[in-house]
């Protein structure tokens, strides 16, 4: 059995996670404002007790970024084989997963408050980018063929490191995807009091239904609880999928 997935975000009242694309929010001079308002912001990994949570590699670059630049490198024998340093598995406890099969971000930080980077790729990731990989020393679990497989890769993060919960903080696209293909357990939604007011702003789910070919997927209320500072914390489990729906676990690249 996969680990329990709950996915965490902060949003404005319109339903907005960033400013725009091409910025991750926390990089943007336009979503600062609300960073520095005064509210604090939920830490759902702490609220879960999770060790483990799940990004995107758009929460890292921009959304039109293709693969990063590394040396070629060929494809050596154990390259396409995890990649989980012993030394690495003793000394942390907690672990941010970050789905990125194509090698869009060359990491600069692996760590930062006791949370080490590990990246989930696929057996047609670039062979530069896991040498990249193993050269900064960042772990990796190949899970899928041509892209990686959300639900093969929530079993892998099991099977390392004994989890049974997985906060995922992604973006709209990686967070659609785990919807879409039945493998979101609970929503939880920190609404802040601001409206941003972009159509163009990334979204809480964007993955689940780019085409409007499914309708919309409903939700049911677990919990709401207001906040002295003016946000609302909102707890949903999703209604499962009609059973015709095709639940394709393969997400973003």
């Amino acid at each position: 059995m996969r680990p329990r997935v709950v996915t965490g975000n902060v949003a404005t009242l319109d339903g907005r996670i960033a400013a725009c694309g091409s910025v991750p929010s926390w990089q943007d001079d336009r979503w600062a404002p609300i960073l520095k308002s005064g509210i604090e912001l939920i830490d759902f990994a702490k609220l879960h007790g999770a060790s483990v949570i799940l990004e995107g590699s758009n929460s890292f670059v921009s959304r039109d970024a293709g693969p990063a630049l590394f040396p070629e490198a060929p494809a050596l024998p154990g390259l396409y084989e995890d990649y989980l340093p012993k030394e690495l598995l003793q000394r942390y406890q907690r672990w941010m997963a970050v789905v990125d099969s194509r090698g869009r971000v060359e990491w600069a930080q692996t760590q930062g408050g006791g949370v080490h980077v590990l990246v989930l790729v696929s057996q047609n990731t670039p062979p530069g980018y896991l040498a990249f990989l193993r050269e900064r020393n960042i772990p990796y679990l190949v899970c899928g063929e041509d892209r990686v497989d959300l639900e093969l890769g929530l079993l892998r993060l099991k099977e390392t490191f004994a989890v049974e919960l997985v906060v995922s903080t992604a973006g709209g696209v990686l967070n659609g995807a785990l919807l879409r293909a039945g493998l979101v357990d609970e929503v939880n939604v920190q609404v802040l009091p601001f409206v941003l007011g972009s159509e163009s702003a990334p979204a809480l789910f964007e993955g689940y239904n780019p085409g409007l070919t499914l309708p919309p997927h409903t939700m049911r209320l677990l919990d709401a609880k207001s906040r002295p500072d003016g946000s609302v914390l909102l707890r949903y489990a999703p209604d499962p999928l009609p059973f015709s729906e095709s639940r394709n676990s393969s997400g973003p690249s």
